[in-house]
């Protein structure tokens, strides 16, 4: 062949039954889109590609960012309830190519769980703030300097 529309080599036989470019004008697949039809054609749903095309993997994004900020509240904040979140982040990880739907579980449960050690560690902050005010006994806000 020569090139993309050359003609074949007088001689030569199209293996598939198509045209000498190897197209399919409404052969074996039938009419092309909107040869006719509504869109899309009867066989094919809405978001779909036709069958045999590949889906793209899931993206680990999210579960790698929930891996960092567990690790980084275990290590800056010494939190305890973001190890469990490194332990579900890390499966979620090994898990995102063979099952991306426990991958996708396990990664909200990891958010979930930085999430809880925040707002525990907040709550942890405010209280020590309020004993440490009223374990002062000289602490009186109208008094002056």
């Amino acid at each position: 062949m020569s090139g993309y529309g050359g003609r074949p080599p007088s001689g030569w036989e199209d293996p598939y039954g198509g045209g000498s470019q190897g197209w399919d004008p409404g052969g074996a697949y039938g009419p092309q889109y909107g040869a006719g039809q509504g869109y899309p054609p009867p066989g094919y749903g809405y978001g779909y590609g036709p069958p045999g095309v590949p889906h793209r993997a899931p993206s680990n994004g999210s579960t790698i960012a929930a891996l960092v900020c567990n690790s980084i509240a275990v290590v800056l904040c010494c939190n305890i309830v973001a190890i469990p979140g490194i332990i579900t982040a890390a499966i979620a990880l090994g898990r995102s190519s063979t099952d991306p739907h426990s991958a996708r579980k396990l990664t909200i449960w990891s958010w979930s769980l930085f999430a809880a050690g925040v707002v525990i560690a907040i709550i942890l902050i405010v209280l020590y703030a309020l004993l440490v005010a009223a374990a002062d006994p000289d602490y009186d806000s109208s008094g002056g300097i």
